[in-house]
Protein backbone atom coordinates (compact mmCIF):
# COMPACT_ATOMS: atom_id res chain seq x y z
CA UNK A 1 0.00 0.00 0.00
CA UNK A 2 2.79 2.51 0.87
CA UNK A 3 4.76 1.56 -2.15
CA UNK A 4 2.01 1.88 -4.47
CA UNK A 5 1.07 5.30 -2.81
CA UNK A 6 4.55 6.28 -3.32
CA UNK A 7 4.49 5.19 -7.02
CA UNK A 8 1.50 7.42 -7.58
CA UNK A 9 2.96 10.11 -5.81
CA UNK A 10 6.25 10.30 -7.74
CA UNK A 11 4.08 10.08 -11.05
CA UNK A 12 2.04 12.79 -9.78
CA UNK A 13 5.52 15.09 -9.80
CA UNK A 14 7.12 13.89 -13.20
CA UNK A 15 3.94 14.19 -15.01
CA UNK A 16 4.55 17.87 -15.27
CA UNK A 17 8.13 17.73 -16.35
CA UNK A 18 7.87 15.09 -19.34
CA UNK A 19 4.47 17.10 -20.58
CA UNK A 20 7.22 20.25 -20.60
CA UNK A 21 9.47 17.97 -22.90
CA UNK A 22 6.89 15.92 -24.86
CA UNK A 23 4.03 18.21 -25.24
CA UNK A 24 1.93 15.49 -25.25
CA UNK A 25 -0.93 17.38 -24.48
CA UNK A 26 -2.11 20.63 -26.23
CA UNK A 27 -3.34 23.12 -24.05
CA UNK A 28 -5.42 25.87 -24.21
CA UNK A 29 -3.67 29.22 -24.04
CA UNK A 30 -3.50 31.90 -21.10
CA UNK A 31 -5.17 34.96 -21.46
CA UNK A 32 -4.30 38.50 -19.70
CA UNK A 33 -0.81 39.58 -19.25
CA UNK A 34 1.10 36.22 -17.56
CA UNK A 35 5.20 36.15 -18.16
CA UNK A 36 6.41 33.53 -21.08
CA UNK A 37 10.60 33.78 -19.82
CA UNK A 38 12.60 32.64 -22.47
CA UNK A 39 15.27 30.38 -22.17
CA UNK A 40 19.11 31.24 -21.01
CA UNK A 41 22.33 29.95 -21.99
CA UNK A 42 24.82 28.97 -19.30
CA UNK A 43 28.05 31.46 -18.50
CA UNK A 44 30.18 30.96 -15.75
CA UNK A 45 29.56 35.34 -15.34
CA UNK A 46 26.01 34.70 -14.96
CA UNK A 47 26.55 30.98 -12.77
CA UNK A 48 28.53 33.32 -10.13
CA UNK A 49 26.72 36.23 -9.97
CA UNK A 50 23.45 34.32 -9.96
CA UNK A 51 21.99 35.87 -12.68
CA UNK A 52 21.96 32.26 -14.82
CA UNK A 53 19.92 30.07 -11.88
CA UNK A 54 17.24 32.89 -11.55
CA UNK A 55 16.29 33.03 -15.34
CA UNK A 56 16.26 29.45 -15.63
CA UNK A 57 13.89 29.11 -12.75
CA UNK A 58 11.87 31.75 -14.40
CA UNK A 59 12.00 29.67 -17.50
CA UNK A 60 11.23 26.53 -15.97
CA UNK A 61 8.24 28.21 -13.76
CA UNK A 62 6.98 29.73 -16.95
CA UNK A 63 7.03 26.72 -19.16
CA UNK A 64 6.55 23.89 -16.79
CA UNK A 65 4.01 21.31 -18.22
CA UNK A 66 0.16 21.24 -17.73
CA UNK A 67 1.07 25.42 -15.98
CA UNK A 68 -2.23 26.47 -17.80
CA UNK A 69 -4.47 23.86 -16.43
CA UNK A 70 -3.03 24.05 -13.38
CA UNK A 71 -3.65 28.17 -13.50
CA UNK A 72 -7.05 27.35 -14.45
CA UNK A 73 -7.96 25.19 -11.71
CA UNK A 74 -6.59 27.15 -9.34
CA UNK A 75 -8.85 30.02 -10.47
CA UNK A 76 -11.59 28.02 -10.45
CA UNK A 77 -11.19 26.63 -7.29
CA UNK A 78 -10.78 30.44 -5.91
CA UNK A 79 -13.94 31.60 -7.77
CA UNK A 80 -15.98 28.85 -7.37
CA UNK A 81 -15.72 28.70 -3.59
CA UNK A 82 -14.30 31.92 -2.16
CA UNK A 83 -15.52 34.37 -4.75
CA UNK A 84 -12.15 35.41 -5.69
CA UNK A 85 -10.68 36.36 -9.22
CA UNK A 86 -6.54 36.41 -9.24
CA UNK A 87 -6.18 38.69 -12.08
CA UNK A 88 -5.19 41.84 -10.72
CA UNK A 89 -7.39 44.24 -10.15
CA UNK A 90 -10.69 42.10 -11.20
CA UNK A 91 -13.44 41.75 -8.54
CA UNK A 92 -17.03 40.07 -9.17
CA UNK A 93 -19.93 41.80 -8.24
CA UNK A 94 -23.19 40.92 -7.26
CA UNK A 95 -25.12 38.55 -9.63
CA UNK A 96 -21.59 37.31 -11.53
CA UNK A 97 -20.80 40.87 -12.93
CA UNK A 98 -17.44 41.20 -13.41
CA UNK A 99 -15.43 44.88 -12.61
CA UNK A 100 -12.28 46.28 -12.45
CA UNK A 101 -11.46 48.07 -9.37
CA UNK A 102 -10.25 50.99 -11.23
CA UNK A 103 -13.91 51.99 -12.85
CA UNK A 104 -15.30 51.34 -9.73
CA UNK A 105 -12.73 53.64 -7.88
CA UNK A 106 -13.30 56.64 -10.68
CA UNK A 107 -17.17 55.87 -9.98
CA UNK A 108 -17.24 57.21 -6.63
CA UNK A 109 -14.59 60.05 -7.23
CA UNK A 110 -11.68 58.24 -5.59
CA UNK A 111 -9.55 59.68 -8.10
CA UNK A 112 -10.62 63.44 -8.64
CA UNK A 113 -8.06 65.16 -10.16
CA UNK A 114 -9.61 68.44 -8.60
CA UNK A 115 -11.59 71.26 -10.48
CA UNK A 116 -8.37 73.73 -11.15
CA UNK A 117 -6.65 70.62 -13.34
CA UNK A 118 -9.50 69.64 -15.13
CA UNK A 119 -10.64 73.21 -15.70
CA UNK A 120 -7.19 74.27 -17.24
CA UNK A 121 -7.18 71.16 -19.64
CA UNK A 122 -11.15 71.62 -20.80
CA UNK A 123 -9.61 74.80 -21.89
CA UNK A 124 -7.02 73.60 -23.56
CA UNK A 125 -9.65 71.64 -25.41
CA UNK A 126 -11.35 74.33 -26.29
CA UNK A 127 -8.55 75.84 -27.56
CA UNK A 128 -7.70 73.37 -29.91
CA UNK A 129 -11.47 73.43 -30.83
CA UNK A 130 -11.50 77.11 -31.76
CA UNK A 131 -7.78 76.73 -33.44
CA UNK A 132 -9.15 73.26 -35.84
CA UNK A 133 -12.49 75.17 -36.71
CA UNK A 134 -10.64 77.91 -38.11
CA UNK A 135 -8.51 75.35 -40.33
CA UNK A 136 -11.61 73.66 -41.57
CA UNK A 137 -11.49 71.00 -39.10
CA UNK A 138 -13.57 69.33 -36.12
CA UNK A 139 -12.68 68.11 -33.06
CA UNK A 140 -15.04 66.12 -30.71
CA UNK A 141 -14.82 64.89 -27.42
CA UNK A 142 -17.00 61.82 -26.61
CA UNK A 143 -17.58 59.83 -23.11
CA UNK A 144 -17.90 56.21 -23.67
CA UNK A 145 -20.25 55.00 -21.29
CA UNK A 146 -18.76 53.14 -18.25
CA UNK A 147 -19.57 49.73 -16.77
CA UNK A 148 -19.49 51.06 -12.88
CA UNK A 149 -22.15 53.53 -14.10
CA UNK A 150 -24.20 51.38 -16.27
CA UNK A 151 -24.50 48.60 -13.22
CA UNK A 152 -23.54 50.32 -9.86
CA UNK A 153 -26.55 48.22 -8.35
CA UNK A 154 -24.04 45.61 -9.09
CA UNK A 155 -20.69 46.97 -7.41
CA UNK A 156 -19.21 44.23 -4.60
CA UNK A 157 -20.25 46.02 -1.60
CA UNK A 158 -16.61 45.96 -0.07
CA UNK A 159 -15.88 48.98 -3.17
CA UNK A 160 -19.08 50.82 -2.61
CA UNK A 161 -18.52 53.98 -0.66
CA UNK A 162 -21.43 56.51 1.35
CA UNK A 163 -19.51 59.38 0.69
CA UNK A 164 -20.76 61.97 -1.82
CA UNK A 165 -17.79 62.63 -4.40
CA UNK A 166 -17.08 64.48 -7.35
CA UNK A 167 -15.47 62.70 -10.09
CA UNK A 168 -13.77 63.57 -13.26
CA UNK A 169 -16.32 62.60 -15.88
CA UNK A 170 -19.51 64.84 -14.23
CA UNK A 171 -17.10 67.84 -13.71
CA UNK A 172 -15.30 67.67 -17.03
CA UNK A 173 -18.30 67.10 -19.17
CA UNK A 174 -20.00 70.05 -17.13
CA UNK A 175 -17.14 72.20 -17.79
CA UNK A 176 -17.30 71.24 -21.43
CA UNK A 177 -20.89 72.38 -21.50
CA UNK A 178 -20.03 75.63 -19.96
CA UNK A 179 -17.30 76.07 -22.82
CA UNK A 180 -19.09 75.12 -25.76
CA UNK A 181 -16.90 72.21 -26.41
CA UNK A 182 -18.00 69.82 -28.87
CA UNK A 183 -18.98 66.83 -27.18
CA UNK A 184 -21.08 63.74 -27.31
CA UNK A 185 -22.10 62.12 -23.92
CA UNK A 186 -23.05 57.99 -24.48
CA UNK A 187 -22.29 57.34 -20.86
CA UNK A 188 -25.57 59.66 -20.19
CA UNK A 189 -27.21 58.35 -23.72
CA UNK A 190 -26.67 54.33 -22.24
CA UNK A 191 -28.00 55.15 -18.97
CA UNK A 192 -31.52 56.43 -20.59
CA UNK A 193 -31.21 53.32 -22.60
CA UNK A 194 -31.17 50.83 -19.68
CA UNK A 195 -34.53 50.48 -18.65
CA UNK A 196 -35.48 49.96 -22.57
CA UNK A 197 -33.49 48.25 -24.47
CA UNK A 198 -34.04 44.69 -25.31
CA UNK A 199 -30.04 43.27 -25.99
CA UNK A 200 -27.22 43.79 -23.80
CA UNK A 201 -25.09 46.94 -24.05
CA UNK A 202 -23.20 45.45 -21.62
CA UNK A 203 -22.81 42.28 -20.36
CA UNK A 204 -21.55 40.16 -17.27
CA UNK A 205 -18.02 39.30 -18.28
CA UNK A 206 -16.84 42.30 -20.20
CA UNK A 207 -15.89 45.24 -19.60
CA UNK A 208 -16.36 47.14 -22.52
CA UNK A 209 -19.24 48.02 -24.22
CA UNK A 210 -20.48 45.03 -26.01
CA UNK A 211 -20.28 44.36 -30.05
CA UNK A 212 -24.03 45.48 -30.23
CA UNK A 213 -23.36 48.66 -27.77
CA UNK A 214 -20.46 49.76 -30.18
CA UNK A 215 -22.42 50.07 -33.40
CA UNK A 216 -25.31 52.35 -31.60
CA UNK A 217 -22.70 54.68 -30.42
CA UNK A 218 -21.03 54.74 -33.77
CA UNK A 219 -24.00 55.77 -35.34
CA UNK A 220 -24.53 58.60 -32.84
CA UNK A 221 -21.16 59.89 -34.03
CA UNK A 222 -21.69 59.86 -37.06
CA UNK A 223 -24.92 61.78 -37.09
CA UNK A 224 -22.94 64.21 -34.45
CA UNK A 225 -20.07 65.00 -37.58
CA UNK A 226 -22.64 65.22 -40.03
CA UNK A 227 -24.58 67.69 -37.83
CA UNK A 228 -21.32 69.68 -37.15
CA UNK A 229 -20.20 69.52 -40.72
CA UNK A 230 -22.75 69.93 -42.57
CA UNK A 231 -22.27 66.75 -44.48
CA UNK A 232 -23.73 63.19 -45.51
CA UNK A 233 -22.22 60.30 -44.45
CA UNK A 234 -22.58 56.02 -45.34
CA UNK A 235 -24.93 54.62 -42.91
CA UNK A 236 -24.95 51.05 -42.47
CA UNK A 237 -27.89 48.83 -42.95
CA UNK A 238 -29.53 46.25 -40.72
CA UNK A 239 -29.95 43.15 -42.50
CA UNK A 240 -30.23 40.57 -39.43
CA UNK A 241 -30.09 40.22 -35.30
CA UNK A 242 -27.59 37.22 -34.65
CA UNK A 243 -28.45 36.02 -31.06
CA UNK A 244 -25.99 33.45 -29.47
CA UNK A 245 -24.72 32.36 -26.76
CA UNK A 246 -21.38 31.95 -28.08
CA UNK A 247 -19.55 35.55 -27.37
CA UNK A 248 -17.46 37.39 -29.66
CA UNK A 249 -14.56 39.94 -28.44
CA UNK A 250 -14.72 41.73 -26.16
CA UNK A 251 -17.79 40.75 -24.65
CA UNK A 252 -16.34 38.28 -22.80
CA UNK A 253 -13.21 39.80 -22.39
CA UNK A 254 -13.36 39.82 -18.54
CA UNK A 255 -14.03 36.22 -18.36
CA UNK A 256 -10.83 35.61 -20.89
CA UNK A 257 -8.58 37.14 -18.57
CA UNK A 258 -9.91 35.44 -15.22
CA UNK A 259 -8.45 32.23 -16.72
CA UNK A 260 -11.43 29.96 -15.61
CA UNK A 261 -12.46 26.18 -16.47
CA UNK A 262 -16.41 27.11 -16.74
CA UNK A 263 -17.72 30.99 -17.96
CA UNK A 264 -18.51 33.22 -15.75
CA UNK A 265 -22.25 32.98 -16.61
CA UNK A 266 -24.62 31.99 -19.53
CA UNK A 267 -25.49 34.87 -21.72
CA UNK A 268 -27.21 35.58 -25.16
CA UNK A 269 -25.28 38.20 -27.13
CA UNK A 270 -26.77 40.05 -30.12
CA UNK A 271 -24.82 40.63 -32.81
CA UNK A 272 -26.23 42.56 -35.88
CA UNK A 273 -25.05 41.55 -39.91
CA UNK A 274 -24.54 44.88 -41.36
CA UNK A 275 -24.27 46.25 -44.71
CA UNK A 276 -23.21 49.78 -45.96
CA UNK A 277 -24.21 50.48 -49.57
CA UNK A 278 -21.50 52.02 -52.16
CA UNK A 279 -22.43 55.60 -52.01
CA UNK A 280 -19.97 57.74 -53.51
CA UNK A 281 -22.32 60.79 -53.34
CA UNK A 282 -21.18 60.45 -49.40
CA UNK A 283 -18.75 62.36 -47.23
CA UNK A 284 -15.72 60.66 -46.53
CA UNK A 285 -13.43 62.80 -44.09
CA UNK A 286 -10.17 61.51 -42.39
CA UNK A 287 -10.41 60.36 -39.02
CA UNK A 288 -8.10 60.80 -36.02
CA UNK A 289 -9.16 58.83 -33.01
CA UNK A 290 -7.36 59.55 -29.49
CA UNK A 291 -8.26 57.35 -26.53
CA UNK A 292 -8.81 54.14 -24.87
CA UNK A 293 -9.60 50.88 -25.74
CA UNK A 294 -13.27 51.73 -26.57
CA UNK A 295 -12.29 52.11 -29.95
CA UNK A 296 -10.98 48.89 -30.58
CA UNK A 297 -14.64 48.00 -30.10
CA UNK A 298 -15.07 50.17 -33.30
CA UNK A 299 -12.09 48.23 -35.41
CA UNK A 300 -13.28 45.16 -34.07
CA UNK A 301 -16.59 45.60 -36.23
CA UNK A 302 -15.63 47.10 -38.94
CA UNK A 303 -17.88 50.25 -38.22
CA UNK A 304 -14.44 52.59 -38.51
CA UNK A 305 -14.07 51.08 -42.03
CA UNK A 306 -17.27 52.62 -43.22
CA UNK A 307 -16.91 56.34 -41.34
CA UNK A 308 -14.58 58.10 -43.75
CA UNK A 309 -11.53 57.67 -46.62
CA UNK A 310 -9.46 56.88 -44.09
CA UNK A 311 -8.75 56.28 -40.28
CA UNK A 312 -5.81 56.41 -37.65
CA UNK A 313 -6.18 55.12 -33.62
CA UNK A 314 -4.02 56.60 -31.53
CA UNK A 315 -4.29 54.34 -28.55
CA UNK A 316 -3.38 56.32 -25.41
CA UNK A 317 -1.58 58.68 -27.45
CA UNK A 318 1.43 56.01 -27.73
CA UNK A 319 0.74 53.58 -30.02
CA UNK A 320 -1.16 53.81 -33.58
CA UNK A 321 -3.86 51.24 -35.45
CA UNK A 322 -4.40 52.27 -38.92
CA UNK A 323 -6.52 51.05 -41.66
CA UNK A 324 -3.42 49.19 -43.08
CA UNK A 325 -2.34 47.24 -39.95
CA UNK A 326 -5.24 47.11 -37.52
CA UNK A 327 -3.97 45.10 -34.43
CA UNK A 328 -0.17 46.35 -35.26
CA UNK A 329 0.39 49.75 -33.55
CA UNK A 330 4.10 48.89 -34.23
CA UNK A 331 4.58 52.43 -34.32
CA UNK A 332 5.18 54.52 -31.55
CA UNK A 333 3.91 57.98 -31.52
CA UNK A 334 6.85 59.53 -30.20
CA UNK A 335 9.25 58.42 -33.46
CA UNK A 336 5.50 59.14 -35.53
CA UNK A 337 4.82 62.90 -37.54
CA UNK A 338 1.51 63.06 -35.53
CA UNK A 339 1.58 67.25 -36.18
CA UNK A 340 1.61 66.27 -39.96
CA UNK A 341 -1.12 63.96 -39.96
CA UNK A 342 -3.06 66.25 -37.70
CA UNK A 343 -2.64 68.75 -40.75
CA UNK A 344 -4.35 66.16 -43.04
CA UNK A 345 -7.24 65.12 -40.63
CA UNK A 346 -10.86 66.77 -41.41
CA UNK A 347 -12.08 65.32 -37.84
CA UNK A 348 -10.31 64.33 -34.11
CA UNK A 349 -12.39 62.41 -31.85
CA UNK A 350 -11.00 61.77 -28.48
CA UNK A 351 -12.93 59.05 -27.06
CA UNK A 352 -12.40 58.28 -23.29
CA UNK A 353 -14.49 55.63 -20.96
CA UNK A 354 -15.29 57.87 -17.51
CA UNK A 355 -12.40 55.64 -15.81
CA UNK A 356 -10.18 57.73 -18.51
CA UNK A 357 -11.60 61.54 -17.74
CA UNK A 358 -8.62 62.07 -15.36
CA UNK A 359 -6.47 62.41 -18.16
CA UNK A 360 -7.92 63.23 -21.14
CA UNK A 361 -6.37 62.29 -24.70
CA UNK A 362 -3.60 60.48 -22.36
CA UNK A 363 -0.64 63.88 -22.89
CA UNK A 364 -2.48 64.30 -26.59
CA UNK A 365 -4.31 67.19 -25.51
CA UNK A 366 -0.94 69.30 -23.72
CA UNK A 367 1.31 67.94 -26.59
CA UNK A 368 -0.98 69.47 -29.19
CA UNK A 369 -1.61 72.99 -26.98
CA UNK A 370 2.04 73.17 -26.79
CA UNK A 371 2.08 73.03 -31.00
CA UNK A 372 -0.38 75.08 -31.98
CA UNK A 373 0.59 77.64 -28.66
CA UNK A 374 4.13 77.59 -28.78
CA UNK A 375 5.29 79.76 -25.79
CA UNK A 376 1.82 80.04 -23.65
Amino acid sequence: MKNGLLVFVFVVLLLPLLEQNLKVINSGKLYGYYTNTADTSFSLVGWFDGTYQERKADFFNDHLGFRPDLLRLNGQIAYSLFSKIYYGGEVMGSDHFLFFDDYIKAYYGKDFGGYKTLDERMKKIKALQDTFSHLGKSLILVYAPCKAWYYPEHIPWGFRSSVARQNNYVVSARIGDSLGINQIDLNKWFLKLKDTTKEMLYCRQGIHWTNYGSILGSDTIVKYIEQLRHIHMTHPKWLELVHTTEARDPDNDMGNIANLIFPVAKETYCYPELYYPDDSTTAKPNIIFVGDSYTVNLIRTGVINHMGSTWQFWFYFDRIFNKDDNYGMNMKIASYDWEGELKKADCIIILHTPRQTDNIGSGFVEAAYKYYFPGK
